[in-house]
């Protein structure tokens, strides 16, 4: 959904918005989990009920976050030009604002307990990368599932990205409800594993966290690698369209890109197991930058180059009928470099496993570090400032990603057969696409390097955890 939102509000065939304002206001709303996701997640450390402490807030936010949706994808009302206090601008940049605003909102009331909820089912330091591994690999079936949503209204006549969104929401509208709800009957919780029952207040919570020195030094790698995320995800769309002349083909792109990550999660779990969470998430983020570094090329190579990956060519055994059915769909359309795409998308995409799964599962030892410290397990308090400035780094990389596209000349209202953009200015934005997001990941290969929890201290950590008395029962749950 979200590499979808800025081709639709700034789209050509959207509501057609400025691309730097829709970028800034994304950035902007994102400033409201500065405020909602520490306080939810110190409400929900605090919470105790009979069907646990994370569970009622997932209850709630999610029929919240279907309202934003709804709001933001459905039911635009028609965007037009207004005046109010003298000031003259597009109604569609304040719908924008408060509809991404319910649906953050609705995220932080169901996302932020449902990972501090992750972290809490083990202790075990290679159990919780299995967690945080199944966790990411069901919610890239959902992606992948809403990948080829795209590509099946494609061959009904339906080519225009509004048009996926609206089939990807009302479809996610549906069946996000009836998954929820069975997550919530089915899973457990296990008891809290605290020595000290003495409420912390809010701002003082906020403080403990950020004097974790080993947490501070995971928000910095992290943050970096949030802020090229998300300018990759927000120019998708635009690099499709315009470098490839293929936007029609956009959903073909993202279903196999979403599968290669799913194939890949085992793989890196089990590279995890063997180095250590912190060199496989190393291992990755260099495969992830030597795949970026070939995207460029096809912005600049000539057509011939990719001659082998036409669609006619790498579909000539199949029967004939099934040849001609499916070669017709993409008649007119270079097919060369976007299958080659495709394929260096989906090798960069293997890692994608990586930097999801394995992250959550470092942050879930983190926590450990400081319940034996502090003697309570505040992995709401934690979840909620590492999802705050996740998000900001998401907001500020999509900001900074259309930003530098526009001023590097790019116009995305351009007709992409008969475009106004330079040559020079593809090249540039196959570059703010992928190469400077690979450069940002990069700043976290140092602070990676002597990662300080590695499997044999998490176990000493634990060991003191487990010392009280009133934890052994705590112990004996989670290893059952």
């Amino acid at each position: 959904m979200a590499v979808y939102l800025p081709a639709v509000y700034a789209g050509k065939d959207g509501y057609g918005l400025s691309l730097a304002a829709v970028g800034f206001v994304l950035m902007l709303t994102r400033f409201s989990d500065v405020v909602t996701d520490p306080l939810i997640g110190f409400i929900s450390d605090r919470t105790r009920t009979r069907w646990g402490r994370r569970k009622p807030f997932i209850f709630i936010g999610t029929p919240v976050y279907a309202l934003g949706i709804w709001l933001l994808f459905i039911n635009p009302i028609e965007f037009r030009e207004v005046t109010w206090l003298g000031l003259e601008f597009n109604i569609g940049y304040p719908y924008l604002f408060f509809s991404l605003a319910l649906v953050y909102l609705g995220a932080t009331i169901k996302d932020l307990p449902y990972r501090a909820w992750g972290a809490e089912l083990s202790s075990n330091y290679n159990e919780r990368t299995i967690i945080t591994s199944w966790r990411e690999a069901f919610g890239v079936t959902g992606a992948l599932i809403s990948a080829f949503t795209p590509a099946i209204i494609f061959f009904l006549g339906y080519t225009r990205p509004i048009d996926a969104v609206f089939y990807l929401s009302a479809a996610m509208l549906i069946i996000m409800p009836i998954l929820t709800l069975n997550t919530l009957i089915v899973c457990p919780e296990y008891p809290v594993r605290e020595r000290v029952q003495t409420r912390i207040p809010l701002i003082e919570s906020v403080k403990l966290v950020f004097r974790n020195k080993i947490y501070v030094r995971y928000i910095v790698i992290f943050t970096f690698s949030g802020i090229g995320s998300a300018m990759t995800n927000a120019l998708s769309f635009f690099f499709v369209e315009h470098v490839l002349v293929a936007g029609a083909l956009y959903g073909f792109y993202l279903a196999p890109y979403f599968l290669s990550q799913i194939v890949s999660i085992p793989v890196w779990f089990k590279l995890s197991a063997k180095v250590g969470k912190h060199r496989a998430t190393m291992f990755a983020i260099g495969w992830y930058a030597f795949w970026a570094s070939w995207i460029p090329l096809i912005a600049i190579a000539p057509n011939e180059w990719f001659d082998a990956f036409q669609v006619h060519v790498i579909l000539g055994f199949l029967p004939q009928a099934w040849y001609e059915t499916i070669v017709s769909q993409f008649e007119g359309i270079e097919t060369g470099k976007f299958l080659f795409f495709i394929v260096v998308m989906c090798l960069k995409g293997s890692s994608i496993g990586a930097l999801a799964a394995l992250p959550q599962s470092m942050a879930a030892d983190i926590i450990d570090v400081d319940t034996r410290t502090s003697g309570q397990q505040r992995a709401g308090a934690y979840f909620a400032i590492g999802g705050m400035i996740g998000k900001g780094a998401a907001a500020l990389g999509l900001f900074v990603g259309t930003s530098l596209a526009v001023l590097g000349g790019f116009d995305q209202l351009a007709d992409p057969e008969n475009t106004t953009n330079t040559a020079e200015t593809l090249l540039w934005l196959a570059c703010v696409y992928s190469v400077i997001p690979a450069l940002f990941k990069f700043v976290a290969m140092p602070f990676l390097w002597n990662w300080p929890l590695t499997e044999a201290k998490l176990h000493e950590i634990q060991s003191e955890i487990f010392e009280s008395p009133g934890n052994k029962k705590v112990e004996n749950a989670y290893s059952s």
